[in-house]
């Protein structure tokens, strides 16, 4: 039995996962004991019945305290009285200070936040079923926000961006890439840039261009070519930042992200990307607005045994100087996400569970094309 870490922790309820292997035979029942206390598991969850003699399984746990630390344990139970329990753990519900659910920012990839008041939002287009949601954070310069879209009847999200007014460019996007959810309908490139609506109350903070650079996208326009109204989210103005275009946009970036597009996965993984800019040596500027002095690319590839549930995971980072480079190898900026993380102050993928987030950021597995 292997207990799982708590996901989709709120202020008054979490997720819990488990699985076992080795069963005699098919349990009759599982779920998890739970409590206040590692030494008093007086709540029961029960899930359902198991799946076989291994398997894995999930449950909801609500109606909890604010600001209040929970145990449990996972169980299974086989035959007639054959009790087997995973270890021990533990999570923390959210304080009453956060007011609003962190929603979008719970996603596997959306890097670590704090977040400061309520949670805003607002329609992404006037008369449209699809919202953005924003929070401030404590950084009194930087806000985040999520956008979705409708597809097919349902609202999915598109990306995640942390955008930094003071140097008028996005910090990071977050978005997953898989070609069922995302699927690629070759839309066509929206090429008409906006202000994003989820931040225009904040100031003026963003920009539309500088002189001597493009506008260099963080999620590409060709990444997201489910519908019209998806790909138009990637022309926001939060979405990019000063970028020199001949021999760095137009040749070993622009190569990166087809290899990424080509890997998008159709079976049980899910690809996440991170995509930043850092501002490292003498600051550079033009029209006033700083240049990032690199961009780089964090993937993490997750296998899962069942919806919801990480099986495995790699990952791998690309980071590039912003100057006009020699060739189009983009392997050659291969590097590790914990030495991103490190350059850029973040941490990135904080809700793969641990067993597998580690290695795969301290890892250079090559899986794109």
């Amino acid at each position: 039995m292997t207990t799982a870490d708590a996901t989709g922790i709120g202020q008054t309820g979490a997720t819990l996962s488990a699985s076992y292997t080795g069963a005699s035979e098919t349990p009759r029942e599982v779920g998890f004991e739970w409590g206040t206390s590692a030494d008093n598991l007086n709540n029961e969850l029960y899930v359902d019945m198991g799946s076989g003699t291994s398997g894995s399984f999930s449950g909801e746990i609500t109606g909890l305290s604010t600001s209040t630390t929970y145990y449990y344990r996972a169980y299974i139970l086989v035959g007639t009285d054959k009790y087997y329990f995973g270890g021990i753990k533990s999570f923390t519900t959210k304080s009453e200070s956060t007011t609003d659910d962190l929603g979008y920012l719970v996603c596997l990839e959306v890097p670590a936040v704090s977040i400061s008041g309520k949670m805003a939002s607002g329609s992404e287009e006037k008369g449209r079923g699809y919202m953005w949601y924003r929070y401030l954070t404590t950084d009194t310069n930087r806000a985040v926000a999520t956008h979705t879209y409708s597809y097919n009847g349902r609202v999915v999200r598109n990306y995640t961006v942390m955008l930094d007014g003071s140097k008028k460019a996005p910090v990071w996007t977050a978005h997953a890439m898989h070609n069922s959810i995302w699927p690629d309908n070759n839309v066509g490139r929206n090429d008409n840039w906006v202000d994003d609506p989820a931040f225009t109350g904040l100031g003026n903070w963003q920009q539309d261009g500088v002189n001597g650079y493009s506008k260099g996208h963080l999620v590409a326009s060709n990444y997201r070519q489910t519908s019209k109204e998806q790909n138009a989210q990637t022309f926001y103005l939060s979405n990019q930042a000063p970028q020199l275009q001949n021999g760095f946009n137009d040749s070993i970036w622009n190569q990166l992200e087809q290899a990424v597009k080509d890997s998008s996965p159709t079976d049980s993984d899910t690809l996440y990307v991170v995509t930043g800019v850092l501002y490292e040596g003498t600051p550079q500027y033009s029209d006033g607005i700083q240049i990032p002095s690199h961009f780089y690319k964090c993937l993490m590839k997750c296998s899962f045994s069942s919806p919801g549930i990480v099986s495995g995971a790699q990952g791998c980072a690309y980071v590039f100087t912003n100057t006009k480079h020699s060739n189009s190898n983009y392997s050659t900026g291969l590097v590790t996400i914990d030495s991103i993380e490190t350059r850029a102050g973040f941490d990135f993928f904080p809700r793969v569970p641990e067993e597998y987030q580690e290695k795969a950021e301290n890892g250079t597995s090559v899986f794109i094309l």
